[in-house]
């Protein structure tokens, strides 16, 4: 079987690796360890673990047991003490305290949930994002960075502390990959956070894979405000310092409701501007790729959600269509 390696996390990656699940393909994960919001950024913050949302959505995401397990690891008490935290995010982080070692921790969690497929963090401690702005200025931290609420100059630049060493396992999943996927997901605090981490960029220059990303469906406010698809693909490719082989992009437009929200919130339809992206070098992969189902809001959640997600079986197909 041929090993699709994605580099993200979330709530977008989760959503491809549910659909990837249908096909004979290797699934792995490499996922930051920068995260700091929500009840992830309080359970490290408090018992000094690995962030452990990310890991958690998809080790749910790859998991083939009954649906009632799939929805204890993600259900969220909204009231109480605990409100705000994740049943698989308290369990993770009591398994990592328990037995000393993160991975042991995820591998004991993904025996539970019947996980066929990897997930591993790109380095085996916390880390602390941080991005400079086009006027000096600095905002640190993940969640700070995610959440803006306020018009804010465009990132110059992120860093990340401690820079590495990667996690051993996650260099041997980039060697070892057919595919490797950037996203879907927030470029600037999903899947740039891997690529800072020393010695990654490198081992994905090395690695014979073909280099696919997804591309957003929507602008993030603060990160990729006026970007067009090329605008991403020329940050990923700038800092790979490799071209990518195919870029994927979404043709659907989003029902006029939705896209009224979204604008509340200064974001916009990021534009497909495919010319563009081919001009970059990379081959582009366009179709409807649109869920027709919203994200519902989830009692207890205190973090953004995006609204529209893509279609996690039309996504996996493309993805699948290029390793088979």
């Amino acid at each position: 079987m041929k090993n699709i390696v994605i580099i993200g996390g979330g709530t977008g990656t989760s959503t491809l690796l549910s659909g990837l699940r249908q096909f004979p393909t290797n699934n792995s994960v490499i996922v930051s360890t920068a995260d700091d919001g929500g009840s992830t950024g309080k359970l490290r913050a408090e018992l000094g673990v690995l962030p452990p949302g990310d890991i958690r959505q998809c080790l749910v995401g790859l998991s083939y047991t009954d649906q009632p397990l799939r929805d204890l690891f993600s259900y969220r008490f909204d009231r109480g003490s605990l409100a705000g935290h994740n049943v698989g995010n308290i369990i993770l982080a009591a398994l990592e305290k328990q037995i000393g070692n993160p991975e042991e921790a995820i591998k004991l969690v993904a025996k539970m949930l019947n996980v066929r497929g990897q997930v591993v963090p790109i380095t085996l401690f916390p880390t602390k994002l941080t991005a400079i702005l086009q006027n000096g200025k600095k905002i640190i931290g993940e969640h700070n960075i995610d959440d803006a609420k306020t018009d804010r100059p465009s990132i110059k630049e992120l860093k990340l502390t401690p820079s590495g060493p990667a996690n051993p396992r996650a260099l041997r999943l980039i060697e070892s990959a057919d595919v490797i996927v950037f996203g879907p997901g927030d470029l600037f605090t999903s899947t740039m956070p891997n690529l800072l981490v020393r010695g990654v960029k490198e081992a994905i220059a090395k690695s014979k894979a073909k280099k696919v990303m997804i591309a957003n469906i929507m602008t993030k406010r603060g990160q990729t405000d006026k970007f067009a698809v090329s605008d991403c693909v020329r940050v990923l490719q700038k800092h790979l310092g490799k071209k990518l082989d195919t870029v994927i992009v979404n043709t659907a437009r989003p029902p006029t409701n939705i896209l009224k929200l979204y604008k509340k919130e200064k974001a916009d339809l990021m534009n497909a501007d495919i010319p563009a992206i081919e001009k970059l070098g990379a081959k582009v992969m366009a179709a409807s790729l649109l869920s027709d189902k919203p994200a519902e809001k989830i009692p207890g959640d205190i973090i953004k959600r995006s609204l529209l997600r893509h279609d996690s079986e039309k996504l996996a197909k493309i993805i699948y269509k290029l390793v088979s």
